[in-house]
Parts: C-alpha cells; structure tokens; sequence
C-alpha cells in the first residue's frame, strides 16, 4: 500500500510540475512575444521615420532647385512612406506580436488563443494541486488512525499490566 501511494503521490508531483511548466511556460512566451513585437514596432518606426525625413529633406531641397515634377515625386514617395507608418500602428499584432507568438509556439496563432491556452493550463495546474492536496489529506488521515488505533491497543495493554 505503501508503495503505491507513493508511486501515485510521486505521479501526481509530476503532473503539477509540468502543469507549473506549462503555465509559466505560456506567460513566458506571452511576455518575449509582447516585448519583441514593441521592440520591432519601435524599430520599424524609427526606421520608417528616418526615412520620412530623408524623403522630406531631399523633396524640402528639390523644391528650392527645381521645378514641380521632381519634389512632387518625393512627397509622392514621402507620403507613402507615412501610411506606412500608419499601417504599421493599426496593424501591429498582427504583424508584429502574432508571429512570435506562432513563431514561439507552433500550436498556437494569436493572443487570445495565448490567453486561453494559459488558461486551461492554469486550471490543470490547479487540479494536480487539488489532487496532491487530496492525497497528502487521506495519507494523513490514516496515519492518524494507526496512530490512535495503536495509542488506544497501548492503553489497553498498559491496563491489563496493571490489573494484575
């Protein structure tokens, strides 16, 4: 008997400590994901953004040197280069933050999908512990009736001593 609840405590250690895993596993991935997606947001920006002001600057000096069709052009491609931008801002998850998440794990694909997945192993690591607690709970509770069971068999023996 002993044995086996042991062998059963032990399964039962195992499963929580891959369901602690897991869960910790999933925020890890969830945090890299949202820093690395900032990260590249920010990169893209900067990037986007230097390029902005070379295009003005060169469209800012065609216009004092030249004519029309030449400063034209590169408001053209400036202004290509701020929707960018913007589609950069309003497109950020999906661009940035959904493929590190996919990248990072193959199962899942965006962060909601991150949020139940941790979810649903937050709750497995609560079962685990829930079991665990369960068995330590029963284990205790037959130590204590050995325990009193050999107490009172002690007390018995100790009377029958005395009456003789």
């Amino acid at each position: 008997m002993e044995n086996s609840f042991f062998a059963e405590l032990k399964q039962e250690l195992a499963e929580y400590g891959k369901a602690l895993g897991e869960v910790g596993q999933l925020r890890l991935i969830g945090i890299i994901s949202r820093v690395l997606g900032m990260f590249l947001l920010i990169f893209t920006l900067v990037l986007c953004a230097l390029a902005l002001f070379a295009f003005i600057a060169v469209a800012l000096i065609d216009v004092l040197s030249s004519y029309l069709p030449v400063w034209a052009s590169a408001l053209i491609v400036g202004s290509i280069y701020v929707v960018l931008i913007l589609l950069a801002i309003v497109c950020r998850k999906p661009l940035f933050i959904h493929p590190f998440i996919k990248l990072m794990t193959k199962q899942i694909r965006s962060e909601e999908e991150l949020a139940l997945k941790t979810i649903e192993a937050e709750h497995k690591a609560e079962l685990a512990q829930v079991r665990i607690t369960g068995e330590v709970e029963n284990a205790t509770r037959e130590f204590n009736f050995v325990v009193s069971l050999f107490s009172r068999l002690w007390d018995v023996i100790k009377g029958l001593r005395r009456r003789k």
